[in-house]
């Protein structure tokens, strides 16, 4: 870790302590302090941890609190609920099995999960990783558990059938989980842990944070500015349970970029994640991440998008046969949990990319504007200028 460099800014009410690494540039300080200082005072957010890397080099920002009432700072050890973020990494347990020739991603569940009942045979292992299985976005509130789970999905019929629609679901990416663990014995824990942290040298974490760590998990707060309770594993993990620090989130968006060092293990079959395998109206879908992009007139756009987060339905306009890697796109995900809010974001062809971590549920565009605008800004990334579109 690089020698820390603090300073402290009041602005209006709102004091905070702001700590960036040392090798940091005064350009890209100013740049994140602005947007992020201006965030947290619209929203009332405690603290926010962004880990950035600018041509392949880190930068790390810490603002303000882990926890509130007892003062504690953001540091490179606090702990994080990283909410949907988790579903990247379930996809890209999903790609490792794929790359490892151990299972197709056109597979059917049913080949992990042979109890479901016909209405699963034609989802694919693919399309609950791309939200394109028909399936809701979670289950019922009064399934609870999983052998009310079970008893659901007796009498359970698809609104529209695989490839035709896109509905962003909790529920299809907690079966994957469910079907990676049957299919290879292991827990999604176990999996994660083995397959992912341990190869990126992240603290094995996961879903549980272990004992002599929680002192360093953040306290999160709602909406509402009350404290939030930590989460639950609930019916589905594997699409929202992990907990990690701003130091981890580092060495993962290190190999989300596929910076020199990342193992092959990790590297092939993140490529794989960040293909595009759906073609929507507005953006395209790979497995877990989506993907946007930035020829220049679609820039201004994602700078001024209302709802990054739609969870549809939405028509599928094309399942691509062969899906690319396009490097030189925008690559990302949101997490959210009651009391955290997350994002990464990489274009991994500028080598660039970053993680914003906030202890405070917060709407959608907020965060992911002020994370596109600091990363747009660093990297000089720009819509077309009005006379430029007037001479064209």
């Amino acid at each position: 870790m690089n020698k820390l460099i603090k300073f402290v800014i009041s602005t209006l009410s709102l004091t905070m302590s702001f700590t960036a690494s040392a090798s940091t540039s005064n350009a890209d300080a100013e740049i994140v302090k602005q947007a992020v200082t201006t965030m947290m005072q619209q929203h009332n957010i405690p603290g926010v941890a962004i880990e950035l890397y600018v041509d392949g080099k880190p930068e790390t920002y810490f603002f303000g609190y882990a926890n509130k009432a007892k003062k504690q700072l953001i540091t490179d050890k606090t702990i994080f609920e990283v909410g949907s973020i988790t579903k990247v990494m379930t996809s890209l347990l999903l790609a490792q099995q794929v790359d490892g020739a151990k299972m197709q991603l056109d597979d059917s569940i049913t080949k992990a999960l042979p109890q479901l009942p016909t209405a699963f045979d034609d989802i694919s292992f693919k399309n609950l990783a791309t939200h394109t299985s028909g399936l809701p976005f979670t289950a019922p509130a009064f399934v609870k558990n999983k052998n009310q789970l079970e008893v659901y999905f007796k009498t359970w019929e698809p609104t529209a059938s695989a490839d035709e629609e896109w509905t962003y679901s909790d529920f299809g990416m907690g079966m994957l989980g469910d079907g990676l663990a049957a299919l290879t014995h292991k827990n999604f824990n176990q999996l994660y842990r083995k397959n992912i942290l341990a190869p990126l040298q992240m603290q094995l974490i996961g879903l549980t944070v272990p004992a002599n760590l929680m002192q360093y998990y953040a306290q999160g707060y709602d909406k509402n500015d009350l404290p939030t309770k930590p989460i639950q594993s609930g019916l589905f993990p594997a699409a929202g349970g992990m907990k990690m620090s701003a130091d981890d989130m580092q060495h993962f968006l290190k190999a989300a970029i596929g910076l020199p060092g990342t193992p092959d293990r990790i590297f092939y079959p993140m490529r794989m994640t960040q293909a595009a395998y759906v073609k929507l109206a507005d953006k395209m879908q790979g497995l877990g991440w989506q993907i946007h992009s930035l020829e220049s007139e679609e820039i201004a756009g994602l700078l001024a998008e209302e709802t990054p987060t739609k969870f549809g339905p939405y028509s599928v306009i094309k399942m691509i046969e062969k899906p690319k890697f396009d490097g030189d796109s925008l690559i990302d995900k949101t997490g959210t949990t009651d009391g955290f809010r997350t994002y990464v974001a990489v274009i991994p062809n500028k080598k660039t990319g970053i993680v914003v971590l906030m202890n405070k549920n917060i709407d959608d565009n907020s965060l992911v504007n002020t994370a596109r605008e600091i990363l747009f800004k660093i990297n000089k990334i720009e819509p077309p200028k009005a006379e430029d579109n007037q001479k064209a």
